[in-house]
């Protein structure tokens, strides 16, 4: 829906608590070369894309 938006996903042997319930995800926003402008911007496009995801 909007490329270059996202990096690729990195899936890793690790859980992060994850284990502690079913169906849970870790989402990170930004980092440090982002402000938290671009992050909270990220977010309505974020939650389009899970919007359509989970329908």
């Amino acid at each position: 829906m909007y490329p270059g938006l996202f990096r690729p996903i990195i899936l890793r042997n690790a859980r992060y608590n994850q284990h502690l319930t079913t169906a849970t995800s870790i989402i990170e926003v930004g980092a440090t070369g982002n402000t938290m402008e671009q992050c909270l911007n990220s977010m309505k496009y974020l939650a389009t894309v899970l919007n359509e995801a989970m329908k």
